[in-house]
């Protein structure tokens, strides 16, 4: 089991930010000196594909050629394709509108379904038409924010909508954008878009929830039309996805998969989910992230607020998450879980002052002189018990913790009211926690939690130890190789233990657990991908394939393939890279790939390859046109004991509307690095510095590396001895 306590915070790339940068090959440049990046000229924005993960902006207007109150022409047409559909997509977004849809359905379907979901509406109020004015009151009435209104050339608006502020933009006596004014009026659009979208999160847009104090939004899952269904069709399939990666501890298919959800109405659940995901697998620095992910989308959403401080205490950072918590709680006095994890902090911080203590009666010293602590968690638990008694995890933790308060206190002073109220207490509150199990048990017989929580009444209140492991044996019958909740509950065992706490029973609870536990953990073992659960180092390689035939000048030619080979065993050896270490590669293709690989399996290292898809297709794609040895080569790789396998559309699925097989198989290769911390990974390139032919090559890969804090060994092919060899100076060539 790998700790990831020391996993160091780390900030991941918006999909949206790397998809803007990726989407103009040569975009951007690295210098060869120090792998500075050196913006280069801006080129067209291609709007042929819809990028994936950038917010929604769905546009209201007219459609055709309609007359406005002048009696002038306005071709509503022209005004969306020619200037707000390119002004939302230079502001960063997917501009949509409902005569856009391709799927057969109706248009009203369509738009009732956008003005629920888009992040952003845009309204043109140039003339007083019917629909538009339904479908502005409709986005008033169901969102707060994400709405801004234009028009051209009319001196007034409706009353109702008089002082809301509207935008002006610029016909010519055609009706079309006028070119002289064109350029600005994109630019003011692109402006506001991008001002209201990242307006403050308590900034309201909608003039109905401006005036109408109290009114809240409605919940965007109770009102699904008909086409959202397939919505949550997709975050089905997505979960199950998310579900298999967690089991086979794939962290890197995770986080890619959480950055594929563009979707608004199943991005948060998408969050909450994948939050879980990794906290089962028990990174909860990432876990944290998503949570604080998700609260830049919704700053009030309780669950994301409550996983935050439970997730920054995990990480021990208890004064943060008490204020945290207290925040919330200032907002929702009855939140009872919020309340609950307050209490666990309180515990958690009773056990920082004794946990460790070698000599046992200090420890037990140290436990009862710090029970204030332990008092504390008990009355928040109580306090969470009272507002709601079906709620049996703050039952179960005031019991235990009660009993081990009286245990400790055993050798009190006589009198102590505090003492004693908890000992009276106790037999009240056990009938009340076993009622409240039992009961819920009934509700739903495969509630793994309630059957483990049965076993912990049962360590409390069995009369014999033989009660305890029946307990504990019902709850494995319902775990499905739950390692979290097994672990959660062997943690509290253990804590148990340590202060010889009804000692003979703990131990029989201790025995079952502890056994299924191996039993999971030797299932894990036979079916894992041959990898390093923890290596010193993580090497991950992206690097130039060998030049084909037809390109118009030389990057990597085949006579540099030994002096290539050479440049990586000495980087591997500078960095006394051995079979402890871990290569983590993006590809398989002819030239650096297998190069890098042939090397590290030289060093018995473990090797991990992710393959954007089948090796056949692989093949033809990038490596075949170097020649037979060359897949020779590539299939000894693929054979290897030492080396695991990974294939995207197995693994992830299609690549998304708008994505990059390569540029996705780079992003994959690199999130299941993390795992490991980024601290230890060290990107080798092979590489001119230059931009690639396209998204998804080297230099796509030292830009997300070095948006993460990554260290890049960059091996700049246009230095090697090769070049003077051919009389060919760097002037020379290509640029």
């Amino acid at each position: 089991m790998i700790n990831f306590a020391g996993v160091r915070e780390i900030k991941m790339p918006s999909q949206e930010i790397i998809n803007q940068k990726n989407s103009t090959a040569n975009a951007e440049q690295v210098s060869e000196s120090n792998l500075e990046l050196v913006p280069q000229p801006k080129q067209e924005h291609d709007t042929a594909a819809s990028p994936q993960g950038l917010p929604h902006a769905f546009v209201v207007m007219p459609f055709g050629k309609k007359k406005g109150p002048d009696d002038r022409w306005i071709d509503f047409n022209s005004i969306y394709q020619d200037l707000i559909k390119p002004a939302l997509i230079e502001a960063g977004f997917e501009p949509f509108r409902a005569d856009e849809e391709s799927v057969s359905g109706d248009i009203l379907t369509d738009m009732f379904q956008e003005l629920l979901l888009a992040d952003l509406v845009i309204a043109d109020l140039s003339i007083d038409n019917a629909n538009v004015f339904y479908e502005l009151g409709v986005r008033h009435a169901l969102r707060k924010r994400g709405l801004i209104h234009i028009q051209s050339g009319r001196g007034y608006l409706p009353f109702d909508i008089f002082n809301v502020r509207t935008l002006p933009y610029h016909c010519d006596e055609n009706g079309q954008p006028d070119r002289q004014y064109l350029e600005k009026d994109k630019q003011a659009i692109a402006k506001m878009a991008r001002a209201t979208w990242e307006s403050d999160h308590h900034r309201i847009h909608s003039p109905i929830f401006n005036l109408l104090d109290g009114l809240e939004e409605p919940d965007r899952r109770s009102l699904q039309t008909p086409l959202a269904i397939g919505y949550w069709d997709e975050y089905n399939n997505w979960r199950k996805r998310v579900v298999i990666a967690q089991r086979q501890d794939r962290i890197g298919d995770v986080l890619l998969l959480i950055e594929e959800v563009s979707n608004p109405l199943i991005k948060c659940e998408a969050i909450a989910e994948a939050g879980k995901a990794l906290r089962n697998l028990g990174n909860y620095q990432l876990a944290l992230q998503q949570y604080r992910n998700g609260l830049t989308m919704q700053p009030k959403n309780a669950e994301f607020r409550r996983e935050e401080a439970f997730h920054l205490s995990r990480l021990k950072r208890y004064d943060e998450a008490v204020v945290q918590l207290e925040s919330l709680l200032r907002d929702e006095p009855a939140n009872i879980d919020a309340i609950s994890y307050l209490a666990r902090i309180y515990k958690e911080m009773w056990k920082e002052r004794w946990v460790g203590i070698s000599n046992e009666a200090e420890c037990l010293q140290t436990a009862e002189e710090s029970a204030h602590l332990l008092q504390k968690a008990i009355e928040t638990y109580l306090q969470a018990y009272r507002l709601d008694q079906n709620h049996y995890y703050s039952g179960i933790n005031a019991l235990t913790l009660s009993a081990v308060f009286k245990y400790l206190a055993r050798h009190g002073r006589d009198g102590d009211p505090e003492e004693k109220a908890i000992k009276e207490e106790l037999p009240v509150l056990s009938g009340a926690v076993k009622f409240s199990l039992d009961s819920a048990a009934l509700k739903d017989n495969n509630d793994v939690w309630v059957f483990l929580s049965l076993g912990d009444l049962a360590i409390c209140t069995a009369r014999n130890p033989q009660q305890v492991a029946r307990a504990y044996k019902r709850a494995l019958n319902r775990l499905w190789n739950n390692k979290f909740a097994l672990l959660s509950t062997l943690e509290q065992l253990k804590l148990l233990e340590s202060l010889n706490f009804r000692l003979e029973y703990v131990k029989s609870g201790l025995d079952v657990l502890e056994a299924e536990l191996e039993r999971i953990e030797h299932q894990e073992a036979a079916i894992s991908s041959p990898t390093v659960k923890e290596p010193p180092q993580v090497f991950l390689f992206s690097g130039h394939m060998i030049d084909k035939p037809d390109r118009p000048r030389p990057r990597f030619p085949s006579d540099m393939e030994t002096e290539a080979q050479q440049k990586i065993k000495e980087v591997l050896d500078n960095l006394k890279a051995d079979a402890g270490d871990l290569a983590i590669v993006p590809g398989l293709a002819c030239g650096g790939d297998i190069l890098f690989l042939e090397a590290c399996l030289e060093r018995q290292m473990k090797v991990e390859v992710y393959l954007p898809f089948e090796s056949a297709q692989f093949i033809e794609e990038s490596v075949s046109f170097a020649g037979d040895d060359w897949v020779e080569r590539f299939y000894r790789i693929k054979n290897h004991p030492q080396v695991a396998l990974n294939l995207q559309p197995e693994r992830i699925g299609p690549v998304p509307k708008g994505s990059n097989s390569f540029e996705r198989n780079n992003r994959w290769a690199l999130y299941s690095s993390l795992i490991y911390g980024i601290d230890r990974v060290r990107l080798i390139v092979l590489w001119d510095g230059k931009g690639g032919d396209g998204r998804g090559g080297t230099g796509d890969m030292v830009k997300q590396v070095r948006q993460l804090g990554g260290i890049v060994e960059h091996l700049d092919t246009t230095k090697f001895d090769y070049w003077k060899a051919q009389g060919a100076g760097i002037g020379n060539r290509e640029t």
